[in-house]
């Protein structure tokens, strides 16, 4: 400073630093960002609440015995983002997961031309062959579950983030 004049000489340099480090901290917070996934997939997963009715029903052309649920509150889905795993209470050993991948579709909406379960609908499960003589379903696997015997066990699970949806277990009735 010389006679009482100030000197902007290093300002500019001084300023140019500055940006130049607050942009080097700014790339570095995207990419720890990305790094540890914080913007990753945010998929959230369906909440619902599925329940068996204690009424089961008959497909006649395929003699498949179907399970019908209530959607009594939560998201709408489609049925092919879930996938149930089923068991027996009676006999542990027994257990599949079904889920729709191409024919014949295992999980449906009563109208075939819209897949979505919206909030009071019903859907079905289609579990096996049914035997009308013996009273008994023939699952996939080859296994027997004896009407007014064995109890279904079931969990809804979302196929696409791997959460349970819901569950439950209801008596397999005669159709």
């Amino acid at each position: 400073m010389r006679d009482g004049m100030s000197s902007d000489n290093a300002v500019s340099e001084v300023i140019g630093v500055m940006l130049m480090i607050s942009v080097t901290l700014i790339i570095v917070a995207l990419v720890a960002v990305y790094a540890t996934g914080a913007a990753g997939d945010t998929t959230q997963p369906i909440r619902a609440d599925l329940v068996a009715t204690e009424q089961p029903r008959l497909n006649e052309s395929t003699s498949t015995y179907q399970v019908v649920f209530d959607h009594l509150s939560g998201d709408p889905f489609n049925v092919d983002q879930v996938e149930v795993s089923i068991g027996s209470r009676e006999d542990q050993t027994l257990h599949m997961v079904l889920r729709n991948e191409g024919e014949p579709r295992l999980i449906e909406t009563f109208d075939p031309d819209n897949p979505m379960v919206e909030l009071g609908d019903r859907f079905k499960v289609s579990l096996g062959k049914y035997d009308e003589t013996n009273k008994r379903v023939t699952l996939p696997g080859g296994a027997k579950i004896e009407c007014g015997k064995h109890h279904l066990t079931y969990r809804f699970i979302d196929r696409r983030t791997g959460s349970p949806i819901s569950s439950g277990e209801v008596l397999i009735r005669k159709v």
